[in-house]
């Protein structure tokens, strides 16, 4: 066997010295056509070969360029996103690191609250602190909006489904709202005809099945303070928000029948505190009528999650069990500084072991793409002359098919 195309040149030059000359003319450009187009295909070989040991940007076209420079999707995204994990460094001696907790969102029960801070008149949205759900599978938090040539405020409500496949505390800690569902649950209203108006969305709680959300809607004036709430429930399984506006006519025709309240000279408003403990399709809601220095106890509430059967639980303010099912994620203390450098240890030697192994890694990747290269250019060699070889005794075959004939014919 030849050691390259050189030995075969050779002795394809020796065999067509002893043939005839319209046979020779023809392997000539037989073999220099298969020789020409080994060595085009052994110079892109070698091409792909010297590209792959090459950094990615170092080699790389206008198209590939393009390719990879081409804006990502949302779920393109969301698969590289792992939470908000900040990286560590692995030489540190003592940074003081927050451990969390989950702890009961709605409590006391009516309690949680939307704030607006000044901030937000800076950022124009801010994410405000979700509720996750009591078997920790969802997580739903207000997105609030500045629209500064209005000085008006609306909000949205959005969802996030977390990771089925981390601790209960490292859902909530890497949950990002990149991973929320693109339609919101809930959007107050866009449009103002007045400045100064703020509308808000504050989720209250869960119920027991974790199907449904209390949400209360809050409509004020920057200067005014707030003008009305509204009680929502959203059905996670229908996947559909229902506005309660029920209960607020049955306050009003109650106190209409009952009297000593006039509604169109007082401010009042109502307070969402949550599902009935006893009673999982029922909400229940205080509400009270601002009078005077001391606002007015208008009574305990309640109504289905279908805005129907408006009921007076009390008058006498006395306490009506209420669930508390949503989470929240708190702090819970400090890492102890000998477990921060024993973290910090292990994370060392980690680095260093992942070094080593990426080393020998990268090293093995190399032997194995030469030996590939190598292996490739004397198979394209190979080829080639067996190519040659087989069209030589199809000439052959020719050669002898074409002397018989005019033998032959000349007898």
């Amino acid at each position: 066997m030849f050691d390259s195309l050189a030995g075969i040149v050779m002795a394809t030059q020796i065999h067509f010295a002893k043939m005839e000359i319209p046979f020779i003319k023809k392997r000539d450009r037989i073999v220099a056509e298969e020789i020409y187009k080994n060595e085009v295909n052994k110079l892109e070989e070698t091409e792909k070969y010297e590209k792959s040991l090459l950094s990615e940007s170092g080699y790389m076209t206008v198209e590939e360029y393009e390719s990879k420079s081409r804006a990502k999707s949302k779920k393109e995204m969301q698969k590289e996103v792992k939470g908000g994990e900040v990286p560590k460094d692995s030489n540190m001696v003592y940074v003081p690191q927050k451990t969390f907790k989950l702890i009961k969102y709605n409590d006391p029960v009516g309690s949680p609250e939307l704030s607006i801070p000044r901030k937000l008149n800076f950022d124009r949205q801010i994410n405000a602190q979700g509720i996750i759900s009591g078997d920790v599978t969802k997580l739903v938090y207000p997105a609030i909006y500045y629209y500064a040539e209005i000085d008006c405020t609306s909000c949205d409500l959005y969802l996030i489904n977390l990771d089925p496949k981390l601790t209960d505390v490292q859902k909530a800690v890497y949950a990002n709202v990149v991973q929320k569902v693109d339609k919101p649950l809930i959007s107050t209203g866009k449009e103002f005809d007045t400045k100064y108006i703020f509308r808000t969305l504050t989720p209250i709680d869960f119920s027991a099945d974790n199907k449904k959300l209390v949400i209360k809607e809050k409509t004020g004036h920057r200067f005014d303070g707030i003008w009305k709430t509204d009680l929502w429930v959203y059905d996670f399984e229908k996947q559909e928000a229902l506005k309660l506006p029920q209960i607020r006519e049955a306050i009003i025709n109650y106190w209409a029948d009952a009297g000593g309240v006039d509604f169109d000279e007082n401010r009042w408003d109502i307070y969402p505190m949550g599902f009935d403990a006893n009673d999982d399709n029922r909400i229940i809601l205080s509400a009270y009528a601002y009078t005077g220095d001391i606002p007015r106890f208008l009574g305990t509430w309640s109504i289905d999650v279908n805005g129907e059967n408006s009921k007076l639980e009390d008058l006498s303010g006395a306490t009506i069990p209420v669930s508390t099912i949503g989470l929240k994620l708190a702090e819970d203390s400090v890492k102890d500084i000998s477990e921060v450098e024993f973290e910090a240890k292990q994370a060392k030697e980690k680095d260093e072991l992942e070094k080593k192994q990426a080393k020998e890694l990268a090293k093995i990747e190399l032997e194995s793409k030469k030996l590939e290269y190598e292996r490739k250019i004397r198979q394209m060699d190979m080829d080639t002359y067996y190519k040659i070889k087989q069209r030589q005794e199809e000439l052959n075959e020719l050669r002898k098919q074409s002397k018989h004939k005019n033998g032959f014919l000349g007898n």
